[in-house]
C-alpha cells in the first residue's frame, strides 16, 4: 500500500519523514530545487530576508550557489545581491581551481592506462562544465578498478599528491584494493578522492558496482576522457551517500531533483539497485521528500514498491532513520541508536573492504604499555629512526618512549624498509598517561638488510587546514625515542 501524503508529512519517529530537512535548510532547498519557480523565488527571498550571508555555513553555501545560479540578478535583485554574487564567484573559483589542479593527474592516469569513472559533482561537470556555476565541487571524485590501484598510487605520488590521513605509499601499496576510498591532497588547491567502490558495503562484483561501468558512457573531459555513469546510477549514488550523511550537506537532493526532471531514469532498475544495496528505506525517504516538498514527479508505482521493500527490512529501515537524522538533533536515547547503527555500518564497510582484494595485509599491531619501572629508550627524540638488527633476525622487539603530552590521543607508527611495508603499530592513550613506554614484537620477512629497517611516526587522523593548532596536535606525528632487540 502506498504511503499517504498526509502520513509522510508527520515528520515524527519512526516515519521516514523524521529525517527530512526542516526550517531554514528546507527554505533554501525549496529555493534551489522546487519545480515551481515562483514558489522557489518566494522561498529564496524569505531566506535571504532573515539570514546574514556572512554567517552562512558551508552546507548553506552549497545550496546558495544553486539558488543564485537559478535566479541571477536580472531575475532577483536586492540589497543582498552584490554580497551573494561575490560569495558565488568565490566558491565557483575554488571549484575551478580544484578542477584545474586535478586535470594533470587525470591525464597522467589515463596515459598510464587507468580507466577513470567520475562520481557525484564531477559526473555533472564532465557532461557540462557549465554545471560548475550551479554547484560546488571542491573535490574530484573518481572510481578506478582494483587492479589499477598500484598504478594510481604511483602516479599520484610521483605527481606530488599525498593521502590526507598520512599513510605512506608503501603502506597503501601493501593494502592494494582493500580500501574503499582515499582522499589525496596537493597544496594549495588539489583534492582528489580515489574510490575502488562507489558504494559503502558492496563488492566490486555486485551488479551495483559492475553496472556503473557497463551502463556508463565515455565522454571527453579536461583534455582526456572519462566514464560518466548513466542518470539512474547517478541518482542512486547521490541518495545512497547523501542520505547517510545526516544532511551535513543537502545539495544531493537538488541534484536528484534535477536528474529526475531533466534526464531519463530507469525506474525498475532504480528499485532493483535499492533492494540490492539494502537502501530501499533511504531511497524511499528521499523520493517522498522530492515529491511532497519539491513537487518532483515520481511514478506512484515506484514509491509503492520502494515502500514495501523498506517495510520488509526493519534493520535497514532503522539504520536509515538513525543515520539520516541530523546528529546534533538526536536525543540521548536516539543518539545511542545512532551509535549502534554507525558501528554496525562501519563493520559492514570493513567486511566489504576485506572481500575486495586477495592481497594479504600485514599485521596491524596494538602496542602494549610497559610498567613505569621499565627502562626508557635513550635515543634522541625524532619522528623517524633506523632500527639496527642482528644478521638473520626473524623477529624483533621494539620499545618506544614518548614524553609528556597535554591530551589523550592515538599514536600510529609504520615499520618499513626502503621498498616495502612491514607492520603498523598503534596505541590509544585514553587517559593522557605520560610519559609512555610502549612495546611490540613483529615478525620479520626473510632477507631484510640489517641497515634498512625504519620506524616512523605517522599522523593518526585527518589534518584539515581549518584545524587549529591544538586540534592538529591531537593527530600530528609525535617525536619518540626507540630501542630494538632482535630475536630468532
Amino acid at each position: 500500500m502506498l504511503i499517504p501524503r498526509d502520513f509522510s508529512a508527520t515528520r515524527r519517529f519512526p516515519h521516514l519523514s523524521w529525517t527530512w530537512p526542516s526550517g531554514d535548510r528546507e527554505e533554501l532547498l525549496i529555493a534551489a530545487g522546487h519545480k515551481d519557480e515562483s514558489r522557489a523565488a518566494a522561498s529564496f527571498i524569505e531566506w535571504l530576508s532573515k539570514t546574514n550571508l556572512n554567517e552562512a555555513q558551508f552546507a548553506e553555501q552549497r545550496l546558495l550557489v544553486t539558488a543564485a545560479n537559478r535566479f541571477p540578478a536580472k531575475c532577483l535583485h536586492g540589497p543582498y545581491r552584490a554580497r551573494l554574487d561575490g560569495l558565488v564567484r568565490m566558491l565557483w573559483t575554488k571549484s575551478r581551481l580544484s578542477l584545474n589542479a586535478a586535470a594533470p593527474a587525470l591525464r597522467k592516469l589515463r596515459a598510464a592506462g587507468v580507466e577513470i569513472l567520475v562520481l557525484k559533482g564531477m559526473a555533472a561537470a564532465a557532461l557540462d562544465l557549465q554545471n560548475l556555476k550551479g554547484r560546488i565541487a571542491h573535490d574530484v571524485d573518481i572510481l578506478v578498478r582494483a587492479q589499477d590501484v598500484p598504478t594510481v598510487l604511483s602516479v599520484l605520488d610521483e605527481d606530488g599528491w599525498r593521502p590526507n590521513r598520512g599513510e605512506s605509499l608503501l603502506f597503501l601499496k601493501e593494502q592494494g584494493g582493500r580500501f574503499r576510498s582515499i582522499n589525496f591532497l596537493k597544496r594549495p588547491f588539489g583534492d582528489i578522492d580515489v574510490h575502488t567502490r562507489a558504494y559503502f558495503t558492496t563488492s566490486p562484483e555486485s551488479q551495483a558496482e559492475s553496472g556503473l561501468w557497463a551502463r556508463g558512457a565515455r565522454v571527453p573531459f579536461l583534455d582526456t576522457d572519462v566514464v560518466v555513469p548513466c542518470a539512474t546510477d547517478r541518482l542512486i549514488t547521490a541518495i545512497a551517500h547523501g542520505s547517510l550523511d545526516a544532511h551535513r550537506h543537502s545539495d544531493w537532493l537538488t541534484d536528484s531533483a534535477r536528474l529526475i526532471s531533466e534526464e531519463h531514469i530507469d525506474w525498475p532498475l532504480l528499485v532493483e539497485l535499492a533492494d540490492e544495496l539494502s537502501a530501499s528505506a533511504q531511497v524511499a525517504g528521499a523520493l517522498f521528500y522530492l515529491r511532497d516538498v519539491l513537487d518532483v514527479e515520481i511514478p506512484d508505482r515506484v514509491l509503492s514498491d520502494l515502500w514495501q521493500l523498506a517495510r520488509s527490512n526493519p534493520i535497514a529501515y532503522f539504520k536509515a532513520l538513525m543515520l539520516g537524522y541530523p546528529r546534533h538533533k538526536h536525543s540521548l536515547l536516539s543518539g545511542l541508536g545512532r551509535r549502534y547503527f554507525k558501528l554496525r555500518h562501519s563493520a559492514e564497510v570493513r567486511a566489504a573492504n576485506r572481500k575486495s582484494s586477495a592481497s594479504i595485509l600485514k599485521r596491524d599491531i596494538k602496542m602494549t604499555r610497559l610498567p613505569s619501572r621499565a627502562a626508557i629508550p635513550d635515543s634522541p627524540l625524532a619522528i623517524r629512526h633506523r632500527l639496527a638488527l642482528d644478521d638473520g633476525a626473524a623477529r624483533c622487539k621494539i620499545v618506544i618512549g614518548i614524553d609528556v603530552t597535554d591530551r589523550p590521543r592515538r599514536y600510529l607508527f609504520e615499520v618499513n624498509t626502503s621498498d616495502r611495508h612491514i607492520a603498523r603499530l598503534r596505541f590509544r592513550d585514553l587517559r593522557n598517561r605520560s610519559p609512555l613506554k610502549l612495546s611490540a614484537e613483529i615478525l620479520l620477512p626473510e632477507n631484510i638488510p640489517r641497515d634498512d629497517l625504519w620506524i616512523e611516526a605517522r599522523q593518526s587522523g585527518l589534518l584539515p587546514s581549518l584545524h587549529n593548532e591544538g586540534e592538529k596536535a591531537a593527530f600530528a606525528p609525535h617525536p619518540f625515542s626507540v630501542s630494538v632487540s632482535s630475536g630468532s
